[in-house]
């Protein structure tokens, strides 16, 4: 979790893939996954963080689908 949260703090975009592909691959992990949205939060808009909103909106669980809409629609 303190990965997720520095890689955020550190707003590089090249971070957002790696970041959902996690979220992704443990899907029952739904804190890790909505830690990842608020680490895209803080992502540059740009198309890396727009294909990983995209991906993270295929997420098994509602809330981290959720989640990622609101920030696409916030940006």
């Amino acid at each position: 979790m303190a990965a997720v949260i520095s890689l955020g703090n550190r707003r590089d975009a090249t971070a957002s893939l790696p970041l959902v592909r996690r979220a992704l691959k443990h899907p029952t992990d739904i804190d890790l996954a909505l830690e990842i949205t608020e680490a895209l939060k803080k992502l540059p808009v740009g198309p890396e963080r727009d294909e990983a909103l995209t991906l993270l909106k295929t997420h098994p669980a509602q809330a981290v689908r959720q989640a990622a809409a609101r920030i696409n629609s916030a940006a």
